[in-house]
């Protein structure tokens, strides 16, 4: 599980490419989140097989946006369902790197 994940995310400002970096400690995930140029990082995320949960901000320009993400890692994927402040989104990002 653990890696660098790419997402290529359709917006309505055009296509946004964004990075999820993802660190186990046992059942605990923490990482980062790197979008439009900003990286957030995140805490005591969970992990259950392979599936995870995690909650987190994402402070990009004068946007703020709060997530919950569920998701697991089948091979190289990364398959996500994020419930944010600006919409829900269901996206799928591909290891880059461990």
């Amino acid at each position: 599980m653990d890696g660098l994940y790419e997402f290529n995310i359709k917006s309505p400002m055009g296509n946004i490419k964004a990075f999820v970096k993802l660190i186990t400690n046992g059942n605990v995930l923490s990482g980062y989140v790197d979008v439009m140029g900003k990286r957030n990082e995140f805490n005591n995320g969970s992990i259950q097989g392979n599936n995870l949960s995690l909650k987190g901000k994402i402070s990009a320009g004068m946007m703020n946006i709060q997530y919950t993400i569920i998701g697991n890692v089948i091979g190289d994927n990364l398959n996500i369902s994020a419930q944010t402040n600006m919409g829900n989104f269901n996206l799928q990002g591909l290891r880059v790197s461990c």
